[in-house]
């Protein structure tokens, strides 16, 4: 039992037939969606979580740093296997006409992804040429944006979502990649969330109702049996 499905240990009852369910596959040609891995939600790297909310009242502080190198190994593992490598960030001045991703936006329309450098992207993980940035409105990558015409166009049969945070913009991600019928991954290690509780509360929903949560070295694997797929003769 993993440790967020041990939260649940005493309450689960009959719930925890769903968390076993049998896993979804993969799919022949995924893509990997970077959620939010911008200024604004991981600060400076080293800052208490103290100091990076003082820079960015988005930010979640040492969370994301602990979590970066899990991200970068999967952003790594995708490019080998040629599968496709999406990055979000918010839409500059969307708040005004959407309303922000979040309520508390609705009151006032500088927010903090409005900032200078808040939609920079860290070098560690930082997109290639050619790599899709999708602009959001709101929490999901799908609403209002291109991501569903761009993966169609790809022959995607499957999404694999990292990034931030687990309660917010990726589980809104997870919640409409599964709707619209993808196959739907989720990696453990590769996001993250301002709390632990909320974190490891937003795994266990998402893996009971609408996505697989694996490891880090799970997806890595996976992708490398689906390049390996790729370039065996026919």
């Amino acid at each position: 039992m993993r440790w967020w499905e041990d939260l649940f240990r005493e309450e689960m009852g009959g719930y925890g037939k769903m968390v076993s369910r049998v896993p979804q596959t993969l799919g022949a040609r995924p893509a990997l969606i970077v959620v939010d891995m911008v200024r604004a939600f991981i600060s400076a790297r080293g800052q208490t979580m103290a100091e990076a909310v003082a820079q960015f009242p988005t930010s979640c502080g040492p969370a994301a740093w602990e979590a970066m190198p899990h991200i970068a190994t999967v952003i790594d593992a995708a490019r080998r296997a040629g599968a496709p490598v999406i990055y979000t960030t918010a839409l500059p001045g969307g708040a005004e006409p959407y309303g922000g991703t979040v309520k508390g936006e609705l009151a006032r329309m500088d927010t903090p992804m409005d900032w200078p450098h808040a939609q920079d992207f860290p070098d560690e993980i930082a997109p290639r040429p050619g790599e899709l940035i999708v602009r959001k409105t709101k929490a999901s990558a799908f609403f209002a944006t291109p991501l569903l015409a761009y993966l169609h166009r790809q022959h995607v049969d499957g999404v694999i979502v990292t990034g931030c945070t687990t309660s917010g913009c990726v589980r809104a991600t997870v919640v409409d990649g599964f709707s619209y019928g993808y196959p739907t991954f989720v990696v453990e290690e590769a996001c993250f969330d301002r709390a632990r509780l909320s974190h490891g509360v937003n795994l266990f929903e998402m893996n009971a109702k609408y996505a697989d949560v694996v490891s880090v070295d799970e997806i890595a694997g996976w992708l490398e049996q689906s390049m390996a797929r790729e370039v065996t003769p026919r």
